[in-house]
């Protein structure tokens, strides 16, 4: 492949499934099989790392700088400096991976030197382009990056608890990243799809209704870190309300017939579904452990968002449409009934559903990853995540620049 083909989308997209496929289920298999696992104790605080820090991470950094383009009008991040995010990316990876025979700054400084340069990167293009309103995500970075210092570095010390007593915190953000990007991409790529097919209808919202979910979101952040739980929990669980109030404008009955579209709303779902889940399960223990209620949001909304958002860059046709193809499709099911599986865990704790979830995870990865090979090859495709746009007059008042 030629330097003018390595982009971000076919670099750290890829990088993020395999970690999905390798990593994330590597624990719960092991566990159940007696196999190989990872050299990093306790192994629950590994699994929890890798699937923050290490998939979602990679996926947040393929989707941003996927998207810069489309923000900045410069040419994609591109050649050494793409080479050296994804080298950082690795060696934290292997690292993580081989804790025991591996020196602990090295762990802080591969893993926290991917989000410091990534941070740079993107900051520095949208300064070059005068785009200061999209600064947002460069602190939402250095705050993963602070983060994840904070969490190795604890269970480093000998306090593994202290570590996964920030998880609520880290998923709350990503939370919040998530509804950024879903309450504004969503509704636009469901307008377009919409005017292309001449459905007639109320308009579809993008952003009238994203200031109240960000706000309470930032609310229970804060009373959070405060340990002002029962604030944060409420906070939630009204943020969520917020949010499901929006979705139904969405107008997803309409759109049914769109696998793509499809993918992104059911996905989208599980994130103020995991919201309230967290919310009740904090405020009242007895109801649903928080720990099994924390996985809608991780495997349902965060997965669902990476397999829906990225599987795009694969789905181009020669018209200038997009077209699901059958990984995609597998892919996106096979994570959607695993999320379904391991919320009823704990209501059926004498069937091996946690092992049906990891496996069915690796399953629907793999399906997916085969999907995406399309993307890879070929000449880099702009928009990536977008077909033709299709703008009318009535379309322009919602359907807003996403992704170029």
């Amino acid at each position: 492949m030629t330097s003018r083909k390595i982009v971000p989308y076919r670099v750290l997209f890829p990088a993020a499934f395999l970690c999905a496929l390798f990593t994330i289920a590597l624990w719960p298999l092991s566990a159940w099989t007696d196999g190989f696992g990872p050299a990093f104790e306790p192994a629950i605080v590994w699994h929890v790392h890798e699937l923050i820090f290490g998939f979602v991470g990679a996926a947040i950094g393929g989707y941003l700088l996927t998207a810069m383009p489309s923000w900045t009008g410069r040419p994609p991040v591109q050649g050494g400096v793409l080479i050296t995010l994804l080298a950082l990316w690795a060696l934290a990876r292997v690292a993580m991976a081989l804790a025991d025979f591996v020196s602990s700054g090295l762990l802080v400084v591969f893993n926290a030197g991917y989000f410091l340069l990534l941070a740079v990167v993107i900051g520095t293009q949208l300064l070059l382009a005068g785009i200061y309103q999209k600064l947002g995500f460069v602190c939402a970075i250095v705050g993963l990056g602070i983060g994840e210092f904070l969490f190795l570095t604890a269970t480093l010390m000998g306090s593994p608890s202290r570590s996964l007593e920030m998880v609520d915190v880290f998923l709350l953000g990503l939370a919040l990243l998530m509804i950024n990007i879903g309450l504004r991409a969503i509704p636009a790529f469901t307008g377009n799809w919409l005017t292309l097919h001449d459905r007639v209808g109320p308009l579809v919202p993008s952003t009238q209704s994203l200031v109240v979910p960000q706000v309470l979101l930032g609310l229970a952040i804060a009373a959070r870190l405060i340990g002002a739980s029962d604030l944060a929990y409420f906070a939630m669980i009204c943020a969520a309300l917020a949010v499901l109030w929006s979705m139904l404008k969405w107008r997803t009955l309409a759109i049914i017939r769109n696998p793509l579209l499809v993918a992104l709303h059911l996905a989208f779902f599980w994130v103020p579904f995991g919201l309230i889940a967290v919310g009740l399960s904090g405020i009242a223990p007895s109801f649903y452990p928080r720990a099994d209620a924390l996985h809608a949001i991780t495997i349902g909304g965060m997965a669902g968002m990476i397999m829906a958002i990225a599987g795009r860059a694969a789905a181009h046709t020669a018209e200038g449409g997009l077209r699901a193809n059958w990984g995609f499709t597998i892919g996106v099911w096979a994570i959607w009934i695993a999320t379904c599986i391991r919320i009823a865990a704990p209501v059926f704790p004498g069937l091996p559903l946690v092992l049906c979830v990891a496996v069915l995870w690796c399953l629907g990865w793999t399906a997916f990853l085969i999907g995406f090979m399309p993307a890879l090859r070929g000449t880099p495709r702009r928009p990536v995540l977008s077909g033709r746009r299709h703008q009318t007059k009535v379309s322009a008042a919602y359907t807003e620049r996403t992704e170029g």
